[in-house]
């Protein structure tokens, strides 16, 4: 994919097209939330015992048209806000991108291919994906992507009477990662970071088998910290021996035990599950000196990223 081409606009334009458009976003907000109100109109006249053919009818009526109106605006606030992530990522991120990476593409509200996702054995199993901040570059010579990644579990319960009850829960929240490695890994070796706090569901979508259909053994490195929080599985103990290094160990230690890493072939992923969501606007742009703000932000979270990329280059 080419490298897009962007022309940049100065601190000040850019602080007069953001205002207008976060305007525009507060514009559409403020009906968009005053619909909700009607629909609390029906318990108004059971408060206050009001009744009446007229009343009845407009109790009936106007809840339906405030959820109408809500949606609508709902989904104008959403390209709105879209449309905003856009030209915030175009104008500002990606030229803190190019501070430190080569960009070959970059999608502020793209994420990893779908598809890949589904195969992904270290991943939790999902039924709804959501995404933004897609990178793929070149960091140290090495090829790798990047996006900020959230699936959901969604479920509907039907009940006895027809009452709809719908359920979500969040398996990954974080950053989610591929790299390119310098060696082949002839079979797989995983490290997977031990949740204690639940949020990291432990449904995985594939179970590795040794020749003998044996279900594999964790392996134990003998790092008493490391063995507390993470477990190791690999097609085998010697494979996975000479990859966990000291300095590997001590790396993915510092990534932390929300960390799950998979080395298979000439592809390593990294998912961290922390919740994080980087390069986003937080708060209204009210003058110039908030732009330099914003990309002091989004370089910090950019080291941090590249902080995690350095572990896997050095030890991989």
């Amino acid at each position: 994919m080419n490298k897009q081409i962007v022309n940049y606009k100065n601190d000040e334009e850019m602080q007069s097209i953001i205002k207008a458009k976060q305007r525009n976003i507060k514009i559409i907000q403020i009906p968009m939330y005053l619909s909700l109100v009607g629909i609390l109109l029906p318990f108004v006249g059971v408060i206050f015992d009001i009744y009446g053919p007229i009343i009845d009818t407009v109790f009936r009526v106007v809840p339906v048209v405030c959820i109408f109106i809500g949606f609508l605006l709902a989904i104008l606030c959403n390209k709105k806000m879209k449309d905003l992530r856009v030209f915030i990522g175009q104008n500002i991120v990606l030229g803190v991108l190019e501070e430190r990476i080569q960009v070959i593409d970059y999608s502020p509200s793209g994420y990893v291919d779908e598809s890949f996702l589904k195969k992904c054995s270290i991943l939790p199993t999902y039924n709804r994906a959501t995404g933004s901040d897609y990178i793929h570059g070149i960091y140290r010579n090495v090829e790798f992507t990047y996006s900020d990644l959230e699936l959901k579990t969604e479920s509907q319960d039907y009940t006895a009477n027809e009452n709809n009850l719908k359920t979500t829960i969040t398996e990954f929240s974080g950053q989610f990662m591929t790299m390119a490695l310098s060696k082949s890994v002839n079979g797989f070796v995983q490290i997977m970071g031990k949740s204690n706090s639940g949020k990291m569901r432990q449904n995985r979508k594939a179970v590795y088998i040794d020749e003998k259909n044996n279900i594999s053994s964790y392996l134990k490195t003998g790092d008493r910290v490391f063995d507390d929080q993470f477990e190791v599985n690999a097609s085998g103990d010697d494979l996975a021996y000479s990859i966990l290094t000291p300095q590997f160990i001590s790396g993915l230690k510092k990534m932390g035990k929300r960390t799950r890493v998979q080395l298979s072939g000439n592809m390593g992923v990294i998912a961290c599950y922390n919740e994080k969501n980087s390069f986003e606007l937080i708060g209204e742009i009210k003058d110039n000196s908030d732009i330099e703000l914003y990309r002091k932000k989004f370089r910090k979270e950019l080291s941090d990223i590249l902080a995690i990329l350095d572990i896997m280059i050095d030890c991989c």
